[in-house]
């Protein structure tokens, strides 16, 4: 990956990135320097050079009457990046209630493929709060089938949160379930067929996914009044079995 795309991703201008990366190659240098250098007009360097100055990511010295500029540290490019993710913590929750404050009608995707069932699992783990429950009716067969859909690091990710799950499944398809402690599965008769056909749905936080592993396709809705209706099925349902 070339430099200047990282740097312009910390919130650098392709300029600032240039000239920083070059003070970097060249040490303490003149605008003169900077400029044979970079191919910037001398300008455009004086109106880089005290941005880069602010962000402490250069800093100056003299030699004689010249003065010259000097690259600090990569390490300080880290600051950059924690400045960053902070302010986009202390944002996200400002949007959110944006979000959440409008009226939300039923949001409707359609998925195919791999990628598309790996997205959805990986967006349980990502999305749910630290443990948060989520709900699956269980129809693939086998858990080798299962494992090549999961994102990296899934369970991993979902037993640090300590996600819950509550299933409901055949009795098939229980028998090659081990016991989780975070994980209860209930179990239908199978004569009922509703398992035949490989197809799971899974309602976590807004949303419900129903996931077709024949065809590799997935509907997802995100409404809360939707999920909430599946949540209450599936939960009327799990307390009878």
């Amino acid at each position: 990956m070339k430099s200047g795309g990282i740097l312009n991703k910390l919130g650098l201008s392709s300029n600032e990135a240039i000239t920083y990366t070059s003070l970097i190659e060249l040490g303490p240098s003149t605008v003169a320097d900077i400029a044979k250098k970079t191919g910037l007009h001398r300008p455009t360097i004086y109106q880089v050079l005290p941005k880069l100055l602010e962000r402490d990511l250069i800093s100056t010295t003299s030699k004689g009457k010249r003065r010259l500029y000097v690259a600090e540290s990569p390490e300080k490019l880290r600051a950059l990046s924690k400045n960053l993710q902070q302010e986009l913590e202390s944002f996200i929750p400002h949007l959110k209630s944006i979000y959440s404050s409008r009226e939300k009608k039923p949001l409707v995707k359609f998925l195919e493929g791999r990628k598309g069932i790996t997205s959805i699992l990986d967006d349980v783990v990502e999305t749910l709060p630290h443990g948060s429950t989520f709900y699956r009716y269980g129809a693939i067969r086998t858990a080798e089938r299962t494992d090549k859909y999961l994102p990296p690091q899934y369970r991993e990710r979902r037993d640090k949160k300590q996600l819950e799950r509550l299933v409901i499944t055949n009795e098939s398809i229980a028998r090659e379930k081990k016991k989780r402690l975070e994980r209860e599965i209930k179990i239908l008769p199978t004569t009922d067929g509703l398992f035949d056909y490989d197809v799971t749905e899974i309602m976590y936080g807004d949303k419900v996914a129903f996931i077709d592993y024949n065809s590799e396709t997935v509907l997802l809705i995100e409404n809360p009044k939707i999920a909430e209706f599946q949540k209450a099925l599936f939960k009327s349902l799990y307390k009878r079995l």
